[in-house]
């Protein structure tokens, strides 16, 4: 069985990272190095699994028949859902799981700088000018507020951990409810069709579900007026998820209190997109998810999954290409 890995442009680096599989308990299979697209194009003929970060329907066509299962190495695919690899017979995975505690970490990182006005609290180094009760009526306890996550998945489950130990009320949508799903660390597990009810409830807000035609542009002008004035919306997850005009007139008009944005709706950002002139949004290059190991930790993941192909057992991370995610 031959698995192409298109992971790094950096040989030394792949040799690095294929060694955080377990090759003691795979027989019978030959790892090839893949450094591009173009050499992409070539092997892609020959192989019966690949691992890529993304594949396009070019690229696609030049599959072998023998191609079984393609493994994205994010979270996010819906980039590599394109017609003609839902049609085939080829499985997709993904790398869910590897990165949830990390983007839950930096999420909680921006409910801190909006409640404890981490950004004003700088501009007295700035301007030395001594504040200190004027900043202070701006600040939030975390103790009692609420916090409304939409997605309780891998991410939602792992921020809400978080946001207990603040001792926050975490309200959260999920689009596929489970009977007897364990809710220690949520205090309402609603469907997300209603989802006006944590916008209305919460003070802050933060995006964690995938991008899909039910969910783009799920956050709109409509939600901006139910939203309370002095809420924070965060969103780590897929930049359409938001409607990105109807955002930035939001903030324009104080209809809430901020954003926090590591995604958006074209990246990289263009440097002379509106939101750069605003003051009370937050802007990050898309690294919520990403840590120092995380390709070590993705080809370890995939590892164990190969494992599991190998031995005919159901893979956790396989993509529904019916739901699309």
């Amino acid at each position: 069985m031959r698995v192409g890995l298109q992971i790094t442009k950096n040989k030394d680096k792949y040799k690095k990272l294929i060694k955080y599989i377990d090759v003691s308990k795979l027989k019978n299979i030959t790892f090839i190095y893949i450094e591009d697209n173009k050499s992409l194009k070539q092997k892609i003929k020959t192989l019966d699994i690949l691992v890529t970060y993304k594949i396009t329907p070019e690229l696609f066509k030049y599959r072998s028949e023998n191609l079984k299962w393609i493994h994205i190495g994010a979270s996010g695919v819906e980039e590599n859902l394109f017609e003609d690899i839902l049609k085939s017979k080829v499985m997709i995975t993904n790398s869910k799981g590897i990165n949830s505690r990390p983007v839950a970490e930096f999420i909680m990182s921006q409910i801190m700088y909006f409640a404890k006005q981490v950004d004003e609290c700088n501009k007295f180094k700035l301007n030395r000018s001594w504040n200190q009760w004027e900043l202070a009526k701006k600040t939030k306890q975390l103790s009692g507020c609420t916090l409304g996550i939409i997605g309780y998945g891998e991410i939602g489950k792992e921020l809400s951990k978080l946001a207990k130990a603040f001792n926050m009320k975490v309200l959260a949508t999920r689009r596929l409810q489970k009977e007897n799903e364990h809710k220690k660390f949520v205090d309402l597990l609603i469907p997300v069709k209603d989802i006006d009810f944590i916008l209305k409830n919460s003070d802050f807000i933060a995006i964690a579900c995938p991008l899909t035609p039910f969910t783009k542009n799920m956050i709109n002008k409509k939600s901006f007026q139910i939203m309370k004035k002095d809420s924070y919306l965060i969103n780590t997850s897929r930049g359409s998820i938001i409607n990105e005009g109807d955002l930035i007139e939001a903030l324009k008009n104080k209809k809430i209190a901020g954003a926090a944005l590591d995604v958006f709706n074209t990246e990289p950002l263009d440097s002379k997109n509106p939101l750069f002139k605003l003051n009370n949004v937050f802007l990050s290059p898309h690294i919520s998810g990403n840590f120092s190991q995380y390709q070590a930790v993705m080809i370890k993941q995939f590892g164990d999954m190969l494992i599991k192909f190998i031995n005919n057992k159901a893979l956790k991370n396989r993509v529904c290409k019916k739901r699309l995610y």
